[in-house]
């Protein structure tokens, strides 16, 4: 328990110190965040469609380097592309894989012996 009331007084320390009167740091603090979050973001949808990143990248048009710094919210680049980019990705593999995945009978996913 004290170990949390350390590591809060820390940050509330440092936060009063270095961001509480600087309008750009509370700005690229926000901006961080934001960033984090849509991070995340990606990575958990892309898991959730069994996306690898080598997948996203290609319907995306993006590489999986790219891909890799999103998720980890290491881009440099313009995230709003990257975004606009990503969501289309997604849409895109739902559309052609999922769906046409969701309605296949069982004997188009069936192995048969031929010739037996």
């Amino acid at each position: 328990m004290e170990a949390k009331k350390l590591s809060s007084d820390a940050h509330r320390w440092m936060h009063d110190r270095y961001i509480k009167d600087d309008p750009e740091a509370q700005a690229f603090l926000r901006e961080l965040r934001i960033q984090a979050d849509l991070a995340g973001q990606i990575y958990a949808i892309r898991n959730k469609l069994r996306m690898s990143r080598d997948d996203l990248a290609e319907f995306s048009g993006l590489t999986a380097e790219v891909i890799e710094d999103l998720e980890e919210s290491d881009y440099d680049g313009d995230w709003e592309e990257a975004i606009q980019r990503i969501n289309a990705a997604f849409r895109s593999w739902i559309a052609s894989v999922i769906i046409p995945v969701a309605q296949m009978k069982p004997d188009d996913y069936s192995v048969k012996v031929i010739g037996a």
